[in-house]
């Protein structure tokens, strides 16, 4: 088990995101990078990114650090921890409201980031630099510079909080039937387990200065407890799975193409002994027709490790090798995406690589799927669904060529990460 995980300084970045940059887009300074995020821990960058940048940032860590209000819920944290780890035993909910944050301390602390990405310069340049190019708090680019990290942090603090109550009090997350704790929360051995996260963490807390540290580790602990690091699988794609495609990238003519990728969303099993379904089979047929007739360079399939519930296969890897084994594609026409859990997510994290890895953004994708998927995404229920689950439509200007095709134009809007999906934010 991998308890509480730090961001692990990197000296260099990896080849493939350097390749990356090379073909990268320009833009104005504030456009976000079109190039992957350097993620140092995974899970916890992408469902924190902005707690992770005070962290990695000396300069606005120490502004942090030294407020002295800050400095007093850290204490009050850091106490709270040693409290609960003698005297909680097995008793989660209480190890639990002990590290949640309050609406009063969230709101506290808010109102000081508020203020410190005003006037300190250090935490200004962070919240004006980074958290701008980053695109990971896009949703707030037109916000003043301190209400865009205040409004960060209080994501990012209701997404801590989340996690505590999903995966330490049992509550139901947004999709119980495959996101739920992996434990029976009222058992004695889940009860030791915590209790020992709990302990592990207390031992390290002279390292938990800065005031969201110790519920941060502790929420990062549960996840790992829970074997829900799937969020954090396979990264850095740029320097694994997605190598070999980025690296022709820099060769395509886009104007020879039609659209800059195919999307096939996958499918998922019911049983553990399957590893490519039925359902998913049939939509890589689909999409590789349209990659033979030349409509894109690339085939993109999407989806993570969702059915059934803990499923050792991920979606998006058994498509891959199905492409390359059965249908004969070389590694270097495939992307994956290998964290999405369903049919919203398949589409914003295929538009999220499209920017990420310098494609023409103004230019159409195709998505390929079956016919009732494929109604499903140009209907009414999955624009509301969009709407209420992603705040925004991630495709735009659906049009729909064939009983399987639909083209669409992305939308920026996809790369703010979202806090309440912790294993897809």
């Amino acid at each position: 088990m991998r308890f509480f995980p730090r961001p692990r300084w990197q000296a260099t970045l990896s080849l493939a995101l350097v390749l990356c940059n090379s073909v990268a887009q320009s833009g104005s300074p504030t456009e976000p990078a079109h190039a992957p995020l350097p993620l140092h821990a995974p899970v916890q960058d992408k469902n924190f990114y902005v707690l992770s940048l005070i962290e990695q940032n000396a300069d606005a860590n120490r502004a942090v650090r030294s407020d002295a209000t800050l400095a007093l819920m850290a204490k009050a944290k850091r106490d709270a921890l040693a409290k609960v780890t003698g005297s909680c035993a097995a008793d989660i909910a209480c190890y639990v409201n002990a590290l949640k944050f309050s609406d009063s301390e969230i709101a506290a602390a808010a109102r000081i980031l508020e203020r410190l990405g005003t006037e300190d310069p250090a935490v200004r340049a962070l919240a004006e630099g980074p958290m701008v190019t980053s695109g990971a708090f896009i949703a707030y680019r037109t916000d003043g510079t301190g209400q865009r990290l205040a409004r960060a942090w209080t994501d990012a603090a209701h997404g801590i909080d989340g996690i505590l109550d999903v995966y330490g009090l049992g509550r139901a997350p947004r999709y119980p039937a495959i996101d739920a704790v992996s434990f029976d929360v009222k058992s004695q051995p889940y009860g030791k387990l915590v209790s020992i996260v709990a302990a592990v963490l207390a031992e390290d807390s002279a390292n938990l200065q800065l005031f969201f540290q110790p519920s941060l580790r502790f929420a990062l602990g549960l996840l790992d407890a829970n074997h829900r690091d799937e969020a954090g699988r396979f990264e850095p794609l740029e320097a694994g799975e997605n190598r070999a495609a980025l690296r022709r990238l820099a060769t395509i003519q886009w104007d020879r193409f039609p659209y800059t990728a195919i999307v096939a969303p996958g499918s998922g099993n019911e049983s553990e002994s399957v590893m490519l379904s039925a359902w998913g089979k049939l939509r890589l047929t689909l999409a590789v027709r349209r990659f033979v007739d030349g409509k894109a360079p690339f085939l993109l399939v999407s989806g993570g490790f969702v059915h059934p519930n803990q499923t050792a296969h991920c979606e998006a890897i058994e498509m891959k090798r199905s492409l390359m084994a059965d249908f004969g594609l070389p590694e270097d026409a495939i992307l994956i995406d290998p964290h999405a859990r369903h049919t919203t997510t398949n589409v914003r994290n295929a538009v999220r690589e499209f920017y990420r890895y310098g494609f023409p953004f103004s230019k159409r994708a195709l998505i390929v799927t079956d016919q009732e998927q494929s109604a499903y995404i140009e209907g009414a229920t999955f624009t509301d669904r969009c709407a209420k689950e992603l705040g925004y439509q991630p495709a735009l200007s659906l049009t729909r060529l064939s009983q399987f095709d639909l083209t669409f134009v992305p939308n920026i809007q996809s790369l703010q990460f979202d806090a309440r999906d912790p294993l897809d934010p």
